[in-house]
């Protein structure tokens, strides 16, 4: 295969991962974007976390929010949880890589906050650590990731959205991971501001 076919090659698997993912999460996704929604319209905000490729995603959502999406308009109250590396590096040397979160949530979270947790796999101890902290606060979580059914999936509580993306290649995950988000982001602001 010559290099031109391998990247037509890459665009079809990444077509093809849209359209699973698509039929997949469409209503989940419509839900998620209702409890954001909700839990900014109460005056709350939305956390943003994850670890390696999907870590980017979280801060990306985050950014979104504070910033802009598609198009000018007020900030929203959001914190992407893995951006301060200063911060998660002291939680790990102190305590432990697993509380990077967890010890952020219990410090920052409040009932009614919600949690947009973004991993791959079936989640590490940081991960599930931090699904506990949301709800030891009271807080809703959105959890996107690549696998059901695992340890992570245990831990949610029938108010939390779970999302999985239904590929399993982790580049193609990424990039339905950044689907998805773009998807909240654009639904988030038509709910609010109408656009």
């Amino acid at each position: 295969m010559d290099h031109t076919d391998q990247v037509i090659d890459l665009f079809h698997r990444h077509i093809e991962s849209c359209m699973y993912t698509m039929e997949a999460l469409a209503e989940g996704i419509a839900e998620a974007s209702h409890h954001l929604v909700d839990c900014m319209l109460h005056d709350h905000k939305v956390m943003c976390c994850g670890e390696g490729s999907s870590g980017l995603i979280a801060q990306h959502l985050a950014t979104n929010l504070l910033n802009s999406f598609a198009q000018e308009r007020p900030s929203l109250p959001a914190i992407a949880l893995n951006a301060d590396t200063a911060t998660a590096t002291a939680i790990a040397a102190q305590f432990s890589y697993n509380d990077i979160f967890a010890n952020q949530i219990r410090a920052l979270g409040q009932a009614g906050d919600c949690l947009v947790l973004c991993y791959q796999g079936s989640g590490t101890a940081n991960s599930l650590r931090c699904i506990q902290a949301a709800h030891e606060r009271g807080m809703r979580v959105v959890s996107l990731s690549n696998f059901g059914g695992g340890d992570a999936s245990a831990l949610l509580s029938p108010d939390d959205v779970e999302l999985i993306v239904p590929v399993e290649e982790r580049a193609r995950v990424t990039e339905m991971q950044l689907v998805a988000v773009h998807a909240l982001c654009e639904l988030i602001d038509a709910q609010l501001f109408g656009t």
